[in-house]
């Protein structure tokens, strides 16, 4: 693939780049007015997180905790029942203490609930320390479930069996959510004016629906019941089936469905090395601008979505797989991975900590700038993005913060293990993604070799209905065909109070240097583009347009030249004609 830099280019092809250049600028890429600030949709309660864990730090899940109550607040400080101080609580609204361990309290964390007036929540162990917030409560030992109910709206969840804490409420608490196994009934969330009480150390996928739902009572949100739903077709590359993604957009278009596109723009072959692009099968690009014009919203899902010697689509991007740790060094070169044990000093340990997140942050930049350039460079605008397989460090989403406001898909809850990731039941930004929003994905995929994986999507879709607001969202690999979609689509459409998310509707942003693309519900997608700044930093920006101006000139100037050729020849031959006529007719003189 041809590659352009200006400073290695002759005279004349730097005229000819400036002429492209311009009318790029004039003819071609349009730029529109800014869109509205983005607004945040979640409410600004500040509330207090003490937590006990393992090991005094937080832990996934408190970060699924996190992710939980970023629903409802943006506002949230996590603090150890060790460090937890009076202070701490000025201007907090909601106060909450997780107790994932059993711990011994400090005095300090009793008198700050007793001390407290706002709403407060316990969770799992300890509670029993936390003075007479919860005397209400008699705990009579450890006890199973398989079946959760949701009082008020009498809907319930089988699950497979768990434990949970056994305490029997006082007659003024109002139960919400109750565990069942056999015959016999357990308060699992329990109200009592102002103070609740969840009968669980794990917050995991199995609470996570009826927690999330019960949480908008502690925080008195009164959201609107409906499901907001999307289906995001997943892996677009430059080798995808054209055929079938156009087949799949018309469907959509022709029901109305607005849809999220996951495009990787460059495909690396892993035998060969070489990379195929877009502007390399314009058919594909042509689907794309098609899809973006009729209901399709682009994000962005890596630059080439490997990193090592792994193919496009199957190796991850952001994360070392092989060593189950972030990505420190390039792909060629073997991580290392050392503790303060191995280290004289504190210095020496922090300068080599500092060593491998400054690679991880200037490998990510360079990643997610390139893979906005190379779209934005064909006229799609991504929207979001998504970290290919959903793994990525902690300090990743901060990074990757820094250039998008909005998250599609479900997170890594920390850097011990990829394998443990999460998603949220609804629209969520947690304090880890630093100001993201987070649109999660809820129901899974059509796995290939599974005939029953859209039972199981729906299945999922059941749980969500639990949530008042609880997203209804999953993906599909075009490359399976049409048919499964159709089948896939159609069974969504009948879920109840489903609500297609269109993300060109909602507050989004996305800026890399010389870029920046907005949307909003008023003003629609609006693009700003530093042209010439993109010319001195990344002039392989302007490729698919050299190519397809050259492409176009080549073809005028061959259709001129044919047309001379035609000409040329009706002229000798008529000339020939006109030659024989004189030569073969009389003459007089």
């Amino acid at each position: 693939m041809n590659r352009f830099y200006l400073r290695k280019l002759p005279s004349w092809e730097k005229l000819f780049l400036t002429i492209v250049l311009v009318l790029c600028y004039t003819l071609d890429l349009k730029v529109y007015a800014n869109a509205e600030t983005i607004q945040s949709t979640t409410e600004n309660q500040p509330a207090l997180i003490v937590y006990s864990s393992e090991d005094g730090q937080v832990s996934e899940s408190q970060k699924l905790l996190d992710m939980l109550l970023g629903h409802f607040t943006t506002a949230m400080t996590f603090k150890s029942a060790k460090e937890v101080e009076e202070k701490d609580l000025k201007g907090i609204k909601t106060l909450i203490y997780y107790g994932e361990v059993e711990d011994f309290l400090p005095e300090t964390v009793a008198k700050i609930f007793d001390s407290f007036q706002g709403t407060k929540l316990a969770i799992g162990q300890n509670s029993e320390q936390l003075g007479n917030s919860y005397s209400h409560l008699a705990y009579t030992g450890m006890a199973a479930v398989n079946e959760l109910t949701l009082t008020k709206a009498n809907k319930t969840l089988e699950i497979e069996s768990r434990l949970i804490l056994g305490v029997k409420p006082s007659s003024k608490s109002e139960v919400l959510v109750t565990g069942r196994q056999g015959n016999v009934t357990h308060p699992i969330f329990i109200k009592n004016n102002s103070t609740y009480f969840f009968a669980s150390d794990k917050i995991d996928s199995t609470f996570s629906a009826v927690l999330g739902e019960v949480l908008h009572d502690v925080f008195q949100a009164n959201h609107s019941a409906g499901h907001p739903a999307y289906i995001r077709l997943e892996d677009i590359h430059p080798l995808t089936d054209s055929a079938n993604l156009r087949k799949i957009a018309e469907i959509l278009k022709e029901k109305k469905i607005p849809y999220i596109v996951s495009v990787i723009p460059i495909y690396r072959n892993p035998e060969t090395g070489t990379e195929s692009r877009f502007s390399d099968f314009p058919k594909l690009l042509n689907v794309l601008r098609y899809m973006q014009e009729n209901g399709g919203s682009i994000i962005v899902h890596g630059y080439t979505h490997q990193y090592k010697n792994d193919e496009t689509g199957e190796g991850f991007e952001f994360w070392d797989v092989d060593a189950n740790m972030p990505v420190t060094v390039p792909a060629t070169e073997k991580p290392e991975k050392k503790t303060r044990t191995d280290f004289k000093s504190d210095q020496e340990y922090l300068e080599f900590l500092a060593k491998q997140k400054a690679f991880e942050t200037n490998y990510i930049k360079t990643k997610v700038t390139k893979a906005t350039e190379e779209i934005v460079s064909y006229g799609l605008y991504p929207l979001a993005f998504e970290a290919p397989h959903y793994t990525m460090s902690q300090s990743g989403y901060q990074i990757v913060s820094e250039h998008f406001s909005t998250y599609v898909g479900q997170l890594q809850l920390g850097d011990r293990d990829w394998r443990i990731m999460a998603p949220a039941p609804y629209e969520t930004k947690p304090t880890f993604l630093h100001g993201m929003k987070l649109l999660p994905e809820t129901i899974g995929f059509v796995e290939p070799d599974h005939p029953g994986a859209i039972d199981d999507m729906m299945k999922a879709a059941k749980q969500q209905e639990l949530v008042r607001d609880g997203y209804i969202a999953g993906f599909y690999h075009p490359y399976l065909g049409v048919n499964r979609f159709v089948e896939l689509i159609e069974r969504m459409e009948k879920l109840p109070n489903i609500q297609w998310i269109d993300l060109k509707k909602v507050s989004t942003s996305v800026k890399v240097a010389n870029i920046s693309v907005k949307s909003a519900d008023v003003d629609g997608v609006s693009v700003a583009v530093d042209y010439f700044g993109l010319l001195k930093s990344s002039p392989g920006f302007y490729a698919p347009k050299v190519k397809t101006a050259t492409n176009n000139t080549m073809w005028t100037i061959a259709v001129a030249a044919g047309c001379m050729v035609f000409l040329f020849t009706i002229y000798a031959i008529w000339l020939r004609r006109q030659r024989s006529r004189m030569e073969g007719g009389n003459y007089y003189g």
